[in-house]
């Protein structure tokens, strides 16, 4: 039985109700991705104008988008960090400005099926936090880094629900 609040702290972890407890105990980091519960990949049209674009990213609550051409190949990814590295402070229209512009081209594109062992070293390696995965060849899902972080700590609840407000105090008794 668990108390209040290590239901409330599930709650928070993205557990609640849907069955990741049964699934966080038998996931793994070398399991493939698509054991994750990933959302949609949302996209935009090359040429789609920077406010629109932003505009879907506060609505959604999401930190990146990818980039379609006409014939709907990712052909890049715009991000949250995008907009705070390229875009802000510069004085730009962003009614006027194009996502090709500042977007990130050509960014690493995983499968369903790789670990996710391998796509959190890809993350880790390439300093990025989103990573577009594919489904039979087409991209249909956005990998993040929290996504990832949510499955550890899902997966180790228990020691991280235990842990002390402040990890560095030092405590007498176990579990602070």
């Amino acid at each position: 039985m668990t108390s209040d609040y290590e239901e409330e702290a599930l709650q928070r972890l993205g557990e609640g109700n849907s069955g990741a407890a049964a699934l966080a105990t038998a996931v793994d980091v070398e399991d493939p991705i698509r054991v994750l519960d990933l959302e949609q990949v949302i996209s935009v049209k090359s040429g789609s104008n920077l406010q629109d674009v932003i505009n879907i990213l506060n609505e959604k609550h999401i930190g990146c988008v990818t980039v379609l051409n006409a014939d709907g190949d990712t052909i890049g990814i715009f991000t949250e960090r995008d907009v705070l590295r390229k875009v802000v402070g510069r004085g730009l229209d962003f009614s006027k400005e194009i996502v090709d512009k500042y977007m990130t081209r050509d960014p690493d594109i995983l499968s369903e099926n790789d670990p996710i062992a391998y796509a959190l070293n890809k993350m880790s390696d390439g300093g990025y936090r989103h990573v577009p995965i594919t489904r039979a060849g087409k991209v249909k899902f956005m990998l993040s880094i929290r996504d990832i972080v949510d499955l550890i700590s899902i997966t180790h609840r228990k020691k991280v629900l235990n842990l002390p407000p402040n990890p560095k105090q030092e405590t007498t008794q176990y579990g602070g």
